[in-house]
């Protein structure tokens, strides 16, 4: 993409099209974009995002936006910081109050050891985003990820301060507490929330019990919360992945098949190859081999999971 910071430059609206077919046309781009990011395939996913943009009608909406983010973040990954900062640029020219392009242009600042523009662009969108805690957490794990763990105490001390006494509120304060092993205060916080009717709290109060070897109190929150949320994938990866940390392969397994069957799902690839990892843990290393051949035939470009495949057939 041109160095251009316009929007106009960020969406490359050439040859549009009309009506009905462009917009599902825009759809479909996007959506090949989106896959193709779940594949690893970052160049792919950011050509295919300026396709989408291509297809646009010369109108700016929510889409066009939308799909600026899903190509910065491709273009990134694909080892682009410079076209991931420039169509972020863009999108801040047309809109300097988007909270998301500032993160993920300090995202990207960050991840290039340029600290002081990330912390800018970090504090410019929660300054934006008002009670957004779930902003506040991603930066407060960029920041301790990268080394920087007083601005990011900083910061969740700052959103603890939040006001707030919806069930949203409460959970996520009740989240912040988790993170920060509070456990007293999370159980306060998550019990209102819970109290409001808040589904997802129960996944975090089971995780402060867990967190503090008391499993049984932790079961039936975890149950409670896959009977109401059962075909929410990310939640059942969330809780497959937790139980694969505590060595239980078993459980882990039936959370990550429970995923599976809901058909199709946008990350099939590493839900597959945790559903190997937990067959070789469980030394049931003829369905492994069965479940690997099947994910190398589907995902042929993995040489990892190629060499795994050459220690499989050792089993």
């Amino acid at each position: 993409m041109a160095a251009s910071v316009t929007m106009l430059a960020c969406l490359c609206l050439a040859g549009c099209q009309n009506g009905q077919q462009a917009i599902e046309d825009q759809q479909a781009f996007r959506q090949v974009g989106i896959n193709k990011m779940n594949e690893g395939d970052y160049a792919g996913a950011a050509n295919a995002f300026q396709k989408a943009l291509d297809k646009s009608q010369a109108v700016i909406g929510e889409l066009e936006l939308d799909i600026c983010y899903y190509k910065a973040t491709a273009q990134y990954n694909a080892g682009d910081p410079k076209g991931a900062i420039t169509t972020c640029n863009a999108l801040i020219d047309y809109d300097k109050k988007d909270a998301k392009a500032y993160f993920i242009r300090g995202c990207v600042y960050l991840k290039e050891g340029d600290s002081e523009n990330a912390r800018k662009d970090y504090s410019k969108a929660l300054e934006l985003s008002g009670n957004n805690y779930a902003l506040y957490l991603s930066v407060y794990e960029n920041l301790s990820g990268a080394g920087f763990t007083e601005e990011a105490e900083e910061l969740v001390a700052k959103a603890l301060d939040l006001e707030g006494d919806t069930a949203e509120d409460f959970r996520e304060r009740g989240h912040i507490y988790l993170i920060r092993q509070e456990y007293d205060n999370a159980r306060t916080e998550l019990d209102k929330a819970i109290k409001q009717g808040d589904t997802k709290a129960l996944l975090y109060l089971a995780q402060v019990y867990d967190a503090q070897d008391e499993g049984k109190k932790a079961k039936p929150l975890y149950e409670s919360y896959l009977k109401k949320n059962g075909s929410d994938t990310d939640t059942l990866i969330a809780l497959g992945e937790m139980q694969m940390e505590a060595g239980k392969y078993q459980r882990a397994l039936e959370l990550f098949q429970q995923a599976l069957e809901v058909g199709s799902p946008e990350n099939e690839k590493s839900l597959r190859r945790n559903e190997i990892i937990c067959y070789e843990n469980l030394f049931d290393f003829a369905k492994a081999k069965e479940k690997m051949a099947s994910y190398i035939k589907d995902y042929p470009e993995d040489e990892e999971a190629k060499r795994e495949d050459t220690f499989l057939q050792t089993r």
